[in-house]
């Protein structure tokens, strides 16, 4: 994605370049990605003004990365406080199995500020965990939803459905974004474009 000037010449450009390893650039990360994006939407919008675009990315943890106050059920302890961070305030999801709580804002720090632990998140959202353990050690059973406070605060839309960094920046522009599905990367659609031109 570029911009050239009457000569052709280019002007702008999108690409980035790193040299990583010992004494070089650091590894690829979502924010060395989001600077990116800003680069690429300012050329994009400059190019075709007035117009959205569609931003297609491959599965990576640098293009899935949530931001620091993020919703994460595995990250909160079972009690209120603790060294567990504080998550953003929430809205109960509409098909939460207790329909008075459906829509009602949920914050996620208690009254004195300290955040909230599974228990009382859940217990919010009208279900009854008293005979739930926190979590699952080591983890979950393959397919399960209610196997502990945690998997099943995980399954609520709200923390379930989370946009990520990228997208929440690419829609704040006004502009769209999809996610290929997860498959080896030479299955990849832009692979194909590159076998056929760099053969």
């Amino acid at each position: 994605m570029v911009i050239r000037d009457q000569d052709g010449k280019i002007t702008k450009d999108a690409c980035c370049i790193i040299y990583p390893g010992s004494g070089g650039d650091p590894w690829w990360d979502h924010t060395q990605l989001l600077k990116q994006m800003d680069n690429a939407i300012a050329i994009f919008e400059e190019a075709h003004p007035g117009c959205a675009a569609l931003f297609i990315f491959d599965q990576s943890s640098a293009h899935a990365s949530l931001g620091p106050d993020a919703l994460c059920a595995f990250d909160m302890n079972k009690s209120n406080g603790g060294k567990q961070r504080k998550q953003k305030d929430t809205v109960i999801p509409m098909n939460n199995p207790k329909i008075e709580c459906c829509g009602k804002p949920q914050k996620m720090t208690t009254e004195s500020g300290e955040p909230k632990g599974l228990q009382q998140t859940l217990e919010e959202r009208g279900f009854n965990v008293q005979e739930l353990q926190a979590k699952c050690s080591p983890i979950c059973p393959f397919e399960s939803n209610n196997c502990c406070m945690a998997c099943l605060l995980s399954k609520q839309d709200d923390f379930h459905f989370q946009e990520s960094l990228l997208e929440q920046k690419l829609k704040a522009k006004g502009h769209m974004c999809v996610f290929l599905p997860k498959f080896h990367c030479e299955l990849n659609p832009i692979e194909m474009v590159n076998l056929y031109l760099f053969p």
